[in-house]
């Protein structure tokens, strides 16, 4: 495929890249020759970031270069062929390109090559739609492992060297290249014809693997007969990787996780499990949807994760149903997108990329679970037979090549004879999402699409809105595709809910006693409930809806005794009661009291998950119960998995013992305890003993990976809010060097420093003003909607 118009580029193609690297593990650098096979119009331009060029081949014939600080130009005129080019390069200190990942006194080295990263690892078009084979050849030392995407065709040690030879790839994007090279232990399994290998730097048998076999093959299964192909290479590593800034990366057969979504046994809580689960399908889905198929372009990033986000689901819903995955889907994915996308400063889900470096920003709410909403509202409109036919024809046209979304849109209208183009050209070529007020006239029912802005004010805009509703049991359906509609219910309906199980990717405000009555008397799933709740706090953000009303609402739930209702309502209240603990302790410690006697009696796994959330919740606003639970640290072994979390954060509570809690997490052998002890050690109640955690977690004695999860732990803490907010001013740039290249640092912010910062509005505009970090405007919008929030809750009589 023919890819230079995209580019800008002279090539027309590369056909192979034929890598050798020559590994220094102790002195962590590298040297490296790589035969770049490709065809070209005039002179080239390879990207190449960080690397010495030393010299530029092709046979015999040395050719000039002139390297810059991210590319070397090579004097070829037009050309066909192979070029040689040698160079060397230092492994990198950071998440990305080829990088050392530390555990205890040991470490590996590992590739993250997304989005753009490969240039730090060698010379290359790092482009995903200049797709290439690749053969790789590594020297390193004799005792360590090396792992890529292929299986060994070849392994042999000379003069005190250990040389290993991969099989050649398929056709693939620079960016799913993957080199592990380490002290592995390796454990073998199979899925059919593929071989399954897992892979961690641990002492054997420390990483339990068994469970996480066990869901890549049957996410395996569900996808081949999905899709209708099969996995496509002779085998798929698993690599558990000590440090790394995302969850997991989708390197086509060698997939890298973080040690915690490897790792299940007797101690793992459910919560942990069930995201191991959602990980693996995620990443395996990836193996067709993003590497057997490629975007021709980052603007279409979000086709990639959207997809992986949305089939991972139907993936983990089929071989786990008791975990009811769909209904975490929209408290997670839809509810995060809609949070993210209610902003002024949001961006289209299709957003233009021009430059590298605003490529990693798109790894953002939108991408994924805006996408994968509109996905599921899409798959819901059409039928998911039709759905699954126009996917798996895609997939098929497409293998080993670059698409465009208006690719996939072609192939579902096809399938299913509707007008999907219209519908999501719509949807991912504009920022923001509808509110639709429904009211009722003359027995006729009123809808009325706006743009919903969580800051508040008035937006006159319209999608393509496939909307569902019940009424009196029956369901009905209209594509609003205009600011209003008239829809004729009968001459007296009984009962009346839009927005059935909430596949639909907007926010309803019923306006009207007579309708709201209707509402109540509906019959609702819990999906319905969690609509109800998660759009009356979109309102009472918005400001369209008062906070009496809003209290009022919740009430109605109180009792409610379904997973998905009560899990959404323990969410609201601990933000509220972060924002204004004075004035929402009462109704949060009532709300939660109650949910935990409801829970008690339950023992399905999404109960005992929520049991240990809910008590973990109570921990922090109710003395008595915190020192309840923390009276059981001794005797932690025997608690619950997913109750050990409410233990720790009790004891640290009604004890404020720092050091005990800092030695138990150095002791700690798993992620998941050392996580507990850090969420204890943020949850101090008093203040200084939060600022001094979170400054030990910048000390080196924290995997990097984890300061997040201090930062996460504290804004939940109403008594660190403002030692979160000056330990965050005080550590801005070195946060922003920890992430640089990730954009972990723009999700922190959005999320948790737009809470921690509350009652600090001036001093943020003014931090931002000096550091204009990516994702500021979004955090500023965001802190002042909450701000406003809090200053409205307390100003309740």
């Amino acid at each position: 495929m023919q890819v230079a118009s995209l580019t800008g580029q002279p090539v027309q193609l590369v056909r192979q890249y034929d890598l050798f690297f020559d590994i220094d593990f102790t002195g962590l650098s590298f040297t490296g020759k790589v035969t770049v096979d490709l065809d070209t119009t005039g002179d080239i331009s390879l990207d190449a970031v960080g690397l010495q060029v030393k010299s530029v081949k092709h046979g015999n014939r040395n050719l000039q270069f002139k390297q810059t600080s991210n590319a070397v130009e090579i004097k070829t005129g037009k050309f066909g062929g192979p070029l040689d080019i040698e160079f060397n390069g230092k492994v990198s200190e950071n998440f990305t390109g080829f990088y050392k990942a530390s555990y205890g006194e040991g470490y590996i080295l590992t590739t993250h090559l997304e989005a753009v990263q490969a240039r730090k690892l060698f010379p290359c078009l790092d482009h995903p739609a200049f797709k290439a084979v690749f053969k790789l050849v590594v020297r390193t030392g004799p005792d360590l492992k090396v792992i890529s995407n292929m299986p060994v065709e070849s392994e042999e040690v000379r003069a005190n060297k250990k040389v290993v030879s991969f099989k050649q790839t398929p056709k693939m994007s620079t960016y799913l290249f993957y080199l592990g090279v380490g002290k592995f232990v390796e454990e073998h399994n199979r899925h059919g014809q593929t071989h399954l290998y897992a892979a961690h730097a641990r002492p054997k048998g420390s990483i339990k693997t068994e469970f996480s076999f066990e869901a890549a093959q049957k996410v395996l299964d569900y996808y081949e007969s999905y899709f209708g192909i099969p996995y496509q290479l002779p085998k798929l590593h698993q690599v558990a990787v000590p440090e790394f800034a995302y969850g997991a990366m989708e390197n086509w057969g060698a997939i890298t996780y973080r040690e915690i979504l490897m790792h299940v046994d007797q101690n793992t809580s459910v919560r942990a499990k069930k995201a191991v689960a959602g990980v693996i399908a995620h990443e395996i889905a990836h193996m067709w949807f993003g590497d057997l198929v490629t975007m021709k372009w980052w603007d279409d990033i979000w086709l990639n994760e959207s997809f992986a986000t949305f089939m991972g689901h139907h993936a983990v819903d089929q071989g786990y149903p008791q975990w009811k995955v769909w209904q975490d889907f929209v408290r997670t994915q839809t509810s995060g997108a809609m949070g993210r996308d209610g902003l002024r400063s949001t961006h289209p889900i299709e957003a233009r990329v021009k430059n590298p470096e605003e490529i990693e920003e798109l790894f953002d709410e939108i991408s994924y679970g805006k996408g994968a909403s509109i996905l599921r509202m899409i798959e819901a409109y059409i039928g998911p037979d039709k759905f699954q036919k126009g996917v798996g024809k895609y997939l098929e046209k497409f293998r080993y090549s670059n698409a465009a979304g208006q690719d996939l849109w072609n192939h579902l209208q096809e399938a299913s004879g509707t007008d999907v183009n219209r519908i999501m050209e719509a949807w991912i070529s504009k920022p923001g999402f509808p509110i639709i007020t429904a009211t009722l006239s003359e027995k006729k029912l009123n809808l009325e699409q706006e743009r919903f802005l969580m800051a508040g004010g008035i937006e006159k805009q319209s999608w393509p809105v496939p909307v569902t509703m019940m009424v009196d049991g029956k369901p009905q359906s209209l594509l609003l595709d205009k600011e209003k509609a008239q829809v004729n219910i009968g001459p007296s309906p009984k009962s009346l809910k839009l927005n059935v199980d909430q596949t639909g990717f907007y926010i309803v405000h019923y306006q009207g006693g007579e309708l709201q009555g209707l509402l109540w008397k509906s019959r609702l799933s819990p999906l319905d409930k969690w609509g109800l709740i998660s759009d009356a706090k979109a309102l009472l953000l918005s400001g369209r809806m008062p906070i009496r009303e809003y209290l009022s609402l919740l009430e109605r739930f109180r009792k409610d005794e379904e997973y998905l209702p009560m899990f959404e309502i323990s969410d609201q209240l601990e933000l509220l009661h972060v924002l204004a603990p004075e004035k929402m302790r009462d109704t949060s410690r009532r709300f939660h009291t109650d949910q935990l006697k409801t829970l008690q009696a339950k023992t399905d796994e999404n109960s005992m998950m929520l049991k240990g959330i809910v008590a973990g919740r109570l921990t922090l606003i109710d003395d008595a119960y915190a020192k309840e639970q923390g009276s059981k640290i001794k005797d932690l072994a025997s608690v619950d998995p997913d109750m050990k979390r409410p233990v720790v954060m009790g004891y640290a509570r009604s004890s404020n013992d720092y050091n005990g809690l800092i030695d138990r997490f150095k002791k700690s052998a798993t992620d998941e305890e050392r996580l507990r002890y850090l969420e204890g050690l943020a949850s101090f109640n008093k203040p200084d003993l939060v600022a001094k955690a979170l400054e030990f977690s910048l000390s080196g004695q924290v995997k990097k990976q984890d300061v997040r999860n201090m930062v996460t732990y504290a804004t939940a803490n109403a008594d660190a809010r403002s030692v979160t907010w000056e330990w965050f001013k005080t550590n801005i740039e070195k946060l922003e060097k920890m992430y640089e290249g990730t954009a972990q640092l723009s999700s922190i912010m959005r999320a948790y420093i737009s809470i921690a910062g509350v009652g600090h509005v001036d001093e943020a505009e003014s931090l931002f003003n000096r550091y204009p970090v990516p994702a500021a405007d979004a955090t500023l919008e965001r802190l002042r909607i909450y701000d406003r929030l809090a200053r409205g809750i307390m100003a309740m009589p």
